[in-house]
């Protein structure tokens, strides 16, 4: 039916990377393209949501600034916030080095 142009892909509202997933590839097959977005969340599922958003190709846009406007965020590490572009660290997995607050991660 052409009912939508884009869809705007939360990870927090779809309940994760997996269901994510899910909807890009529908998305993709229908030729739809993709955004991501986020919620008032940590650095931590903001950096995920990016990790994605460069993996898959029909993933034109996104807004992923939300970590920003915490007072604080205790994730070390992960993605770096230089409007409008996003760097993602050469470190292993997501690249966060701890959560302040957390021992042992």
């Amino acid at each position: 039916m052409r009912a939508a142009d884009l869809i705007n892909i939360k990870l927090m509202k779809c309940g994760g990377i997996h269901n994510a997933l899910k909807i890009i590839s529908i998305a993709e097959a229908c030729g739809v393209e993709c955004m991501l977005g986020s919620m008032i969340e940590s650095k931590l599922s903001v950096t995920a949501a990016a990790h994605l958003a460069c993996a898959k190709r029909n993933i034109t846009r996104f807004d992923l600034d939300t970590a920003l406007l915490l007072a604080e965020d205790p994730v070390i590490g992960g993605i770096k916030n230089e409007a409008p572009t996003l760097i993602i660290s050469d470190k292993p997995g997501l690249g966060i080095d701890r959560i302040e607050g957390l021992k042992n991660l």
